[in-house]
């Protein structure tokens, strides 16, 4: 059980790589990056026990979907791993400053492990971006399912997340969030993102409680965007 616990944990942190509303946000959001545009994210999340380094890179070459490309490696205890994961997101609609939006994801990553073994989940999501006024205040909402195989272990269980997203200048976004997977435990985080070239580069940050915990454990991201156009 323990082994299953930190393989969910490695997987939220992947999947919410894989389809995510932007960093420094885990919960996804009910859109997609522009047509012929990507969004490529590079972070490193510190907790008091380990250290992962990701990368998640997602294109659109569609229209409304958009395809994702997720590498991390988590170092610091017993169970290191090094994961790969693929995603595809899909914006049933579009919102704005008055509807609501909506979209859904689905995601496959596989965890590498020091003993050669590797285990492989797989998650589905709903997704849902609440206008509060303006589209300056959203609100995203997340209900998925997460199946997990490998170790001799299998586990499945849904997963939620709510985020409330501000956009307070041009430049400067603020958010805050709340999100389950590992033992149905809450977890929460306060984000912070700026943009040094508008819809090109932004540096963000997040702080708040590690995967499965709310109170007993405190992670700590940095990490850096690009959004170039092809």
């Amino acid at each position: 059980m323990k082994q299953l616990l930190k393989c969910l944990m490695v997987t939220l942190w992947l999947y919410n790589g894989l389809v995510y509303a932007g960093r420094p946000l885990e919960t996804d959001d009910a859109a997609v990056n522009g047509h012929n545009t990507c969004q490529l994210d590079f972070w490193n999340e510190t907790t008091a026990s380990t250290r992962q380094d990701n990368f998640n890179g997602g294109c659109n070459f569609f229209g409304p979907s958009e395809l994702s490309l997720s590498l991390g490696a988590r170092h610091g205890d017993a169970d290191d791993a090094h994961v790969k994961g693929f995603g595809y997101k899909h914006m049933v609609r579009e919102f704005d400053d008055h509807r609501v939006g909506y979209g859904f994801a689905i995601s496959t990553n596989k965890d590498y492990l020091p003993s050669q073994q590797s285990t492989r989940e797989s998650v589905a999501t709903g997704i849902a971006t609440v206008p509060l006024g303006s589209a300056d205040w959203l609100m995203h909402l997340n209900l998925g399912y997460l199946r997990f195989n490998g170790l001799n272990e299998k586990d499945e269980r849904p997963f939620a997340a709510a985020a409330l997203d501000y956009q307070w200048t041009s430049r400067v976004g603020l958010s805050i969030e709340s999100f389950n997977g590992a033992e149905s435990s809450l977890s929460w985080r306060l984000g912070a993102r700026y943009a040094i070239v508008p819809d090109f580069f932004q540096i963000d940050a997040s702080y708040g409680s590690d995967y499965g915990q709310f109170s007993a454990a405190r992670a700590f991201t940095i990490g850096i965007g690009i959004t170039p156009s092809f």
